[in-house]
């Protein structure tokens, strides 16, 4: 079959007509590959034989990697740390709450032709406020008010997603996330977001903390609980929201909750389980970008089921040593 058709052809085109038109199979060259500076281009469907075996250097050689791995680390390590009063105050659901009111808001955003995280954050905010009433003490408990939160959020999100054409797909790019489309910018906002996070904590270190573990005591004590608590509150949710603009909600609320729950089953002083949090946090990072780079799977999926495995590696730890 391959000798009529060339036989039938017309005399083939100049060489550099046929260049475009080639299907060799061959990978491109390394140099090339390597150099690349856009992440839709860099890892796609058709990587190279040789970057499926390529070595740590050579996958953290790439610009978009080494972005991904500066913002996966700081928002592992941060969200870890904060995922510790998470965790021992019983407010997971806060963390939900917020993470939609930050969805909302980027939907409002895509709406209106806003940045995104300018949405984020102004949702944020609103949600903030609205956790951090006390509606009815005695007849809503603050659980309650967390999920009704939760809940009209998501119906606000659905409701803006309705009037606008593309922000369902641009919604999941956002918020799904994956972390090696991360820009320069994105990577340096986020993590002067999050630094000031850290420092507002290190500077009211005992504030913080005495509020949230004895309100009680602290009340007695003269401290404004309720001030405290929505520093607290804010501080969290300002985490959230630049980090789902980085990593997108599935990572960002997995290094809320995993590492913390892995530190508190290891520790009895709260001091080494801020730390020991942040150090299971950051951990999976590397290793879930490099894996998930060579192997092809989703790094946001692949950073939270590391970090699974070591939950399941401190619980385990626990009960030995119990």
């Amino acid at each position: 079959m391959p000798v009529c058709v060339r036989a039938q052809a017309p005399p083939p085109p100049p060489p550099e007509a046929t260049a475009p038109e080639t299907t060799s199979a061959t990978p491109a060259p390394m140099a090339a590959t390597m150099t690349t500076d856009t992440p839709a281009a860099e890892h796609d469907e058709a990587l190279p034989e040789e970057l499926k075996h390529a070595s740590v250097a050579k996958v953290f050689g790439l610009d978009f990697m080494q972005r991904a791995l500066v913002a996966g680390v700081a928002v592992g390590l941060i969200g870890a740390y904060l995922g510790v009063f998470v965790v021992l105050r019983r407010v997971v659901f806060v963390g939900m709450a917020l993470a939609q009111f930050s969805s909302a808001g980027v939907a409002l955003g895509l709406l209106l032709g806003l940045a995104p995280l300018l949405g984020s954050i102004g949702m944020m905010l609103v949600g903030v406020f609205l956790l951090s009433l006390r509606w009815s003490p005695r007849k809503v408990r603050q659980d309650t008010v967390i999920g009704l939160g939760y809940v009209l959020a998501s119906a606000v999100t659905i409701l803006l997603l309705a009037k606008n054409p593309r922000g369902e797909t641009q919604l999941l790019d956002l918020l799904s996330g994956n972390i090696i489309t991360v820009t320069q910018a994105d990577t340096l906002l986020t993590i002067g977001a999050l630094a000031v996070v850290f420092v507002l904590h290190r500077l009211f270190a005992k504030e913080l903390l005495f509020v949230s573990f004895d309100p009680d005591t602290a009340q007695a004590a003269g401290y404004n609980t309720r001030l405290w608590e929505t520093l607290l509150t804010l501080s969290i949710g300002i985490a959230i929201a630049f980090s789902i603009h980085a990593v997108g909600i599935l990572l960002t609320f997995g290094t809320l909750v995993i590492p913390a729950v892995s530190a508190l089953l290891l520790t009895k002083r709260i001091s080494h389980t801020f730390t020991l949090a942040a150090v299971l946090g950051a951990i999976p990072i590397p290793l879930g970008l490099y894996l998930s780079f060579i192997w092809d799977f989703s790094p946001g999926a692949m950073i939270v089921a590391l970090s699974a495995v070591l939950l399941v590696v401190c619980g385990l730890l626990s009960k030995v040593r119990s």
